[in-house]
């Protein structure tokens, strides 16, 4: 009979621990959803030096020199946030992550 009662205690708590483990899976799907649609989201937004016409999105520096109210808040390194970073006219390699060049002009559909 103690036999019995610590083979079912065992099993119980096996499948407790299935279930927990079922529920964290759950909510991690839940999350990475969420984040996903906050990343599509997050595309679909215009930046400070970007103009969105249509399904196209006009970007670069020459976009930004008409853009901006102060052109000399494109070179301050301690510009506002509203003048965007810096790093999104810059074109870098994929696998080395340097810089090799920059967005004067780009179009984005």
């Amino acid at each position: 009979m103690k036999r019995m009662a610590i083979i079912l205690l065992g099993f119980t708590i096996l499948i407790a621990g299935a279930q927990t483990t079922r529920a964290q899976d759950a909510l991690e799907s839940q999350l990475a959803a969420r984040l996903e649609k906050a990343a599509s989201l997050s595309d679909n937004m215009a930046k400070p030096r970007e103009v969105v016409g249509g399904k196209v999105t006009y970007g670069g520096i020459a976009v930004a020199w008409f853009k901006t109210d102060n052109l000399l808040q494109l070179v301050n390194p301690f510009a506002p946030a509203r003048y965007g970073s810096g790093d999104d006219n810059l074109l870098r390699d994929p696998s080395s992550g340097r810089v090799y060049g920059w967005k004067l002009f780009s179009i984005r559909f």
